[in-house]
C-alpha cells in the first residue's frame, strides 16, 4: 500500500512539472491591402499574413490572427488584449511606445509617400515647402514627417477610416494630397481600374522596415521568430510571397 501512494505521488509530480500549453496566442494587425486584407470569402491573406504565419509556424508558435481597425487595434495592445502586431514598423512607433514593446528584425520594407493630382501645383515640393494644404490619412495612423507642418498649422488633416475612402477624396479634391504606403496605393489604383498617369507621387514620408512587435513579456520569442524570418530570406520564401502579392513594376 506504501509502495502504492509513493508511486500515485510520484505521478502527480511528474504530471505537475510537465509544461503547460499556452495558446493560442493573437496576433492582430489593420487591414491594408496587400499586406493584410480578407477575400471574398472571409479569408485573411496578404504579404504580411502570409509571411507572419510561415514564421509563428517555424517559430513554433500558436497564433491566432485577426484584424481591427487601426484606433481599435493600438488600444487593444495597450491594453494587453493582444499579444503582438504582425505589421508595424519600429519608426511608426513614438518613443515610448519604442521603449515598451520588443521588435523582430525586419521581414520586408514599404515606402510611404504623399500622392498629389498631376495638376496641382504643389506637387512637387519638399515638405519644407508645403503650406495651407490638407493631407488626407487613414485615422490613426502617424506620420512623424508631417508632424512638425501640422503642429505649425502649415498643414491640416483629414481622417478617414480606409485607404480606397482617400483615393475618392483626392479625386474630387477634398484634399490636396494624400498619405499612403506606395503598395497600396498602386494596388487601389489597379483594383479601381483608374489611370496612374493622373497621380503625381510627391515628397517621401518615410521608408519603414515591417516587423512583429510584441508585448514585453513575449521578449523570449524573439530569437526564434527572428531565426524563421532569417530562414525564409536565405531560402527565398520571403521574396516569392512578396511577389505573388505586389505588381511587378
Amino acid at each position: 500500500m506504501a509502495v502504492r501512494r509513493r508511486l500515485i505521488s510520484v505521478c502527480l509530480l511528474w504530471l505537475f512539472a510537465l509544461p503547460v500549453a499556452a495558446g493560442p496566442y493573437v496576433a492582430g494587425g489593420a487591414q491594408w491591402k496587400p499586406y493584410a486584407y480578407e477575400d471574398d470569402n472571409g479569408h485573411l491573406l496578404g504579404v504580411s499574413v502570409d509571411i507572419a504565419r510561415r514564421v509563428m509556424q517555424l517559430a513554433n508558435l500558436d497564433v491566432t490572427f485577426v484584424t481591427y481597425p487601426v484606433n481599435r487595434l493600438q488600444s487593444m495592445l495597450q491594453k494587453g488584449e493582444i499579444d503582438m502586431n504582425y505589421a508595424d514598423a519600429r519608426i511608426w512607433n513614438s518613443p515610448e511606445e519604442q521603449q515598451h514593446y520588443v521588435f523582430s528584425r525586419p521581414y520586408s520594407i514599404v515606402n510611404e509617400h504623399l500622392y498629389f493630382l498631376i495638376d496641382h501645383p504643389a506637387r512637387g515640393q519638399s515638405i519644407q515647402q508645403l503650406n495651407n494644404l490638407t493631407i488626407g490619412m487613414v485615422r490613426g495612423y502617424t506620420y512623424w514627417a508631417l508632424d512638425p507642418a501640422i503642429a505649425n498649422h502649415r498643414l491640416s488633416r483629414l481622417e478617414t477610416s480606409q485607404d480606397d475612402a482617400l483615393i475618392k477624396l483626392l479625386q474630387s479634391r477634398r484634399v490636396d494630397a494624400i498619405a499612403m504606403v506606395d503598395d497600396i496605393f498602386d494596388a487601389l489604383v489597379a483594383s479601381n481600374h483608374l489611370n496612374p498617369a493622373q497621380f503625381h507621387q510627391g515628397a517621401k514620408l518615410s521608408e519603414a522596415p515591417l516587423v512583429f512587435k510584441l508585448q514585453p513579456q513575449y521578449a523570449s520569442w524573439l530569437p526564434q521568430i527572428n531565426r524563421a524570418i532569417e530562414k525564409l530570406r536565405s531560402s527565398g520564401e520571403l521574396d516569392s510571397i512578396r511577389r505573388h502579392y505586389l505588381p511587378t513594376k
